[in-house]
């Protein structure tokens, strides 16, 4: 099999979720926020909670999995 990243159809929009970039990503990787991420950071930042300068280079940063979460 032959994984070519310039032909992906959804280059750039959903690579965050891409097994590719899971599997060759180092773990500590730091990664662009996801839409769902931009979008409480914005809203942070509407609200007046947190200043816009503090987000201007904010990154994700990938964890190594733990397996599954103990029920709270």
């Amino acid at each position: 099999m032959i994984v070519d990243c310039d032909t992906c159809p959804v280059r750039d929009s959903r690579c965050a979720d891409c097994v590719v970039t899971a599997l060759t990503a180092p773990l500590s990787a730091d990664m662009p926020l996801d839409r769902q991420e931009q979008r409480a950071v914005d809203a942070l930042v509407a609200a007046g909670l947190v200043r816009p300068d503090r987000v201007a280079r904010l990154r994700a940063r990938r964890e190594p999995w733990t397996g599954a979460r103990a029920a709270v």
